[in-house]
């Protein structure tokens, strides 16, 4: 890393925090002054109990802590409230992109159903319980909870715009359970989540988060097992792609040579990193070149993806759709 370039925020970010588990950084003093700017790009990034939690500075900002420690405990309640009553009414579910491997404070919980005709039946049920229908489309519904003043967002595709861009048949056959506070929820298994991580960023989100960087960077272990299934959901170019982007974090905040970069090497995902050293700022959006191919691929060779292009197509047909692209495009985070 080259002494004279100046360090990009997101970089800076990062040092402070390290790599929880992983890679723990000697303890740096942040400015009292700077404090506030740093919890705004962790807050567009989707890791700001993370950064709270991590960060060594004279100013009190235990009442902040609290706020988000308090939204994250309200998180897990709503995913074992929901996981129960999945349970209850025998509907096979998985969480996906809401278990994180650090303390994660998302706007929603994303619950993937294994049957498309279950959606009315889980909408119905969480109706009479309280909960109020918001926004539709092709494939889901969202729900908010007043209890828990969170989102519920019901899918039966992992989609954008019509398009499928995760197998739900293959992705089904990679659950676990956990315990979350005492409650046993269904997610995905570390590697499928990771495709699932990849592919949103690409697909939906088509832009690369500290999120992301910690999700990739906190299970390293499961690389290897990640890289084999990417190739039968046809998701190697955007694996391979958050992979890159990852590299590039680690070795930019910690060096080339550092503890973190060897994991790399260990995984054997060395070779389909190229990088060019570039300091960046996080959010970072993907090259639009880069989408363009990715998505292209996706179309060819994923039969799935390719069945859902009439639904697709009635998605571009309607002037909402063109609305959301402009809105998606000029937000600095998701």
């Amino acid at each position: 890393m080259g002494q004279n370039k100046a360090m990009s925020k997101s970089t800076l970010l990062v040092q402070h925090i390290g790599i929880p588990g992983n890679y723990e950084r000697p303890s740096s003093q942040l400015r009292n002054e700077d404090f506030q700017s740093f919890l705004q790009l962790a807050e567009q990034n989707k890791i700001p109990l993370l950064f709270l939690q991590t960060v060594t500075c004279n100013r009190n900002i235990q009442p902040i802590l609290s706020h988000y420690e308090e939204r994250y405990k309200n998180t897990l309640t709503l995913i074992t409230y929901t996981a129960d009553l999945l349970e209850k009414i025998k509907v096979p579910y998985a969480l996906f992109k809401t278990l994180k491997p650090f303390p994660y404070t998302p706007s929603d919980i994303d619950v993937l159903l294994k049957s498309d005709e279950s959606l009315p039946t889980v909408a119905e049920t969480l109706k009479n319980r309280g909960c109020i229908p918001l926004e539709k489309d092709n494939y889901g519904l969202t729900m908010f909870s007043p209890k828990h003043k969170m989102n519920i967002d019901l899918t039966t595709q992992i989609a954008v715009s019509g398009l499928i861009y995760v197998n739900k048949k293959l992705l089904f056959d990679h659950l676990c359970k956990v315990e979350v506070n005492e409650v046993t929820v269904q997610t995905l298994k570390p590697e499928a989540e990771l495709l699932v991580v990849a592919a949103h960023g690409v697909f939906k989100e088509q832009a690369y988060t500290l999120s992301d960087y910690y999700t990739f960077a906190m299970f390293t272990q499961y690389w290897k097992e990640a890289t084999k299934l990417a190739e039968n959901f046809y998701l190697e170019h955007a694996f391979d792609m958050t992979l890159k982007m990852t590299k590039q974090v680690t070795a930019n905040s910690f060096g080339s040579t550092s503890a973190p970069m060897k994991k790399f090497v260990e995984a054997g995902v060395v070779n389909v990193l190229e990088t060019r050293g570039e300091e960046y700022e996080l959010p970072k959006k993907y090259d639009s070149t880069f989408l363009m191919m990715a998505f292209l691929k996706k179309i060819i060779e994923d039969p799935v993806s390719k069945q859902s292009l009439p639904c697709m197509a009635r998605s571009v047909s309607n002037p909402a759709f063109y609305k959301r692209i402009v809105e998606h495009a000029t937000r600095k985070t998701y």
